[in-house]
């Protein structure tokens, strides 16, 4: 299942380095590139900031504080950039915060690697047509329609 010419870039955030690559390997085997990964959330902000990913799987719960809060700066700086909050707790999620500072979905870990790209191809498709939009809005002509 490929929408794309180009493969969705996706940053993955995520304490737990083991999580990381086995995530890592098993998205680039579905085509999709995983620029960057990150073990807080100060980091996943920071190279965020740097790669400009469509995407970024932001683990819930990290040493440094809530991926709840990194999501809310990336959104800040890339407004285009979709995050999708991994937890490994069902009865965890949060409830309105995370969708108050724009967060895509939320994902328990261990779910499928078909569900998870599906999702991020969604998001990218979403990223991807927020920047059309905001590249034709930057061209168009003023007061024309």
């Amino acid at each position: 299942m490929t929408m794309f010419t180009k493969p969705p870039r996706v940053l993955l955030v995520d304490d737990e380095a083991p999580s990381r690559q086995l995530l890592a390997q098993a998205l680039s085997e579905e085509g999709i590139a995983v620029v960057g990964q990150a073990g807080t959330g100060d980091e996943g902000v920071e190279i965020a900031r740097t790669l400009n990913p469509e995407v970024v799987l932001m683990d819930l719960r990290m040493p440094d504080g809530s991926g709840i809060e990194a999501a809310r700066r990336i959104k800040k700086d890339r407004p285009h950039t979709q995050v999708l909050l991994l937890t490994a707790y069902e009865g965890e999620l949060p409830s309105r915060s995370a969708y108050a500072v724009g967060a895509y979905a939320y994902l328990i870990k261990g779910c499928s690697v078909s569900l998870i790209r599906d999702m991020v191809m969604t998001a990218a498709a979403l990223c991807r047509a927020l920047k059309q939009g905001a590249a034709k809005q930057l061209t168009a002509a003023p007061g024309g329609d």
